[in-house]
C-alpha cells in the first residue's frame, strides 16, 4: 500500500475530479536481505543495512528502469542554497538554519506539504551552516518549503521553482523569519514537530509512557472525562494597555477540541477554542507526531494580574481512550519592544 489514510486520516487522501488524469511512479523498491552465521554478531546486521542504504541513496535515481515515466539522472534537476533564520528577539543578525529540513512540493501555502500526496516531493537535510542541496528532482513546478528544529513555524520561499531537465538552480542565501510578536516570557517544549518532551501527568512512575500525551481521565471501564491542565506562571510587571501573544503548537490530535482560558477555568468565552480536530491514529499507534497545527491568541494586558497567573488548557472531548492531543510547543510572548 503506497497511499493510505490509516495513520493521519482523511487529510492524506487523494481527491480526484471526474475525469481527472493522474499518474504517479512508486519505486523502484529495493529490498536488502543480509545474514550472519554467528548469532553473537546479529547486531552487526543493522549497521551493515545502514551502510547499504547509504550506497543506494548515492545510486539514486537508478539507471536500469526502462519506463519513460521514470526520468534518468540527466533528465532531472537540482536546487541548492543556504537557509538562514532571522528572529531579532534571539539574534539581531541572521543565523544558520542548522540541520533544517528543506524540500520541494507542489505549490501551496506554507506547511501544505504535510497533506500533499498527489504530486512528488523531494527533501534533504541542511548541514549545520544551513547549506542544502536537493538533487535528482523531476522536471516540474514546485514551492520550496522548510522547517528548522528548535524554531517555530513553517518556511515557504516566495518564488515558484521551475525544474527543467539538467538545470541546476542556485538560490544563494534565503532568510526565514519565524512568527514573532514580542520577547519570550516563558516557553514549554521544543518546536520540533514531536511530543517528545511531554509526559502523561499524575500516573504511577512504573507506567509512564513517554511516547504520547493523552488528555482524558478514566472514570470507569466505559466512561472518560475531558481534563484540564494548568500552566502557572508569575508576571511581576504587566503592561495593562499592551497586547500579549499566546502561541500553541500541536504535534497531533485525534477527534479532540482544545480550549484555552486565563485565570478563570469556567470563563464562558475562552481565549482560544479549536474546532473538532484530528483524525490521526497516532495515539492508538503510540506515535509522537501527526499533523502539525499552530494556534495563536491575542491577550489584552488587563486580563493578567501582577503576580501569579494561570492558563487552563481543556481538552473537552473524551468518549473513548484514543481521543486527545499531543503538544509540541507552547509560548507566551510579551508586548513588542
Amino acid at each position: 500500500v503506497f497511499t493510505s489514510s490509516h495513520y493521519v486520516g482523511k487529510p492524506e487522501e487523494e481527491i480526484f475530479k471526474d475525469g481527472e488524469a493522474w499518474k504517479k511512479v512508486f519505486g523502484p523498491i529495493f529490498i536488502y536481505l543480509n545474514s550472519v552465521s554467528n548469532k553473537k554478531e546479529a547486531l552487526s546486521l543493522w549497521n551493515d543495512a545502514k551502510q547499504q542504504m547509504l550506497k543506494e541513496v548515492d545510486s539514486w535515481p537508478y539507471s536500469f528502469p526502462l519506463s519513460q515515466d521514470f526520468p534518468k539522472s540527466h533528465q532531472r534537476g537540482s536546487v541548492q542554497g543556504r537557509l538562514l533564520v532571522l528572529d531579532k528577539y534571539i539574534n539581531q543578525a541572521p543565523t544558520p538554519a542548522s540541520l533544517a529540513y528543506v524540500g520541494l512540493s507542489l505549490p501551496g501555502e506554507a506547511g501544505s506539504w504535510q497533506t500533499e500526496t498527489k504530486g512528488y516531493q523531494f527533501w534533504t537535510q541542511a548541514d549545520k551552516e544551513g547549506t542544502f542541496s536537493i538533487r535528482a528532482v523531476r522536471a516540474g513546478t514546485y514551492n520550496l518549503f522548510a522547517w528548522v528544529p528548535g524554531i517555530m513555524g513553517d518556511y515557504k520561499y516566495d518564488a515558484i521553482i521551475t525544474i527543467k531537465p539538467g538545470n541546476k538552480i542556485k538560490l544563494g542565501n534565503i532568510v526565514f523569519e519565524p512568527p514573532r510578536h514580542g520577547p519570550t516570557l516563558w516557553e514549554i517544549g521544543i518546536p520540533d514537530r514531536t511530543a517528545a518532551e511531554f509526559f502523561v501527568p499524575d500516573v504511577d512512575p512504573k507506567f509512564i509512557n513517554k511516547l504520547y500525551v493523552k488528555q482524558d481521565k478514566h472514570v470507569t471501564d466505559d466512561t472518560f472525562l475531558g481534563t484540564t491542565w494548568q500552566i502557572v506562571f508569575d508576571l511581576p510587571v504587566v503592561d495593562m494597555a499592551a497586547t500579549y501573544k499566546f502561541r500553541l503548537v500541536l504535534a497531533g490530535a485525534s477527534l479532540a477540541q482544545l480550549q484555552v482560558r486565563l485565570n478563570d477555568p469556567n470563563a464562558t468565552r475562552p481565549l482560544l477554542s479549536t474546532e473538532l480536530i484530528g483524525r490521526e491514529n497516532l495515539i492508538a499507534r503510540h506515535g509522537i507526531h501527526g499533523l502539525l497545527r499552530s494556534y495563536t491568541a491575542d491577550i489584552p494586558g488587563f486580563l493578567f494580574v501582577e503576580g501569579c497567573n494561570t492558563i487552563y488548557l481543556t481538552q473537552t472531548r473524551a468518549s473513548n481512550s484514543f481521543q486527545g492531543v499531543m503538544y509540541d510547543y507552547i509560548r507566551l510572548e510579551g508586548p513588542p519592544q
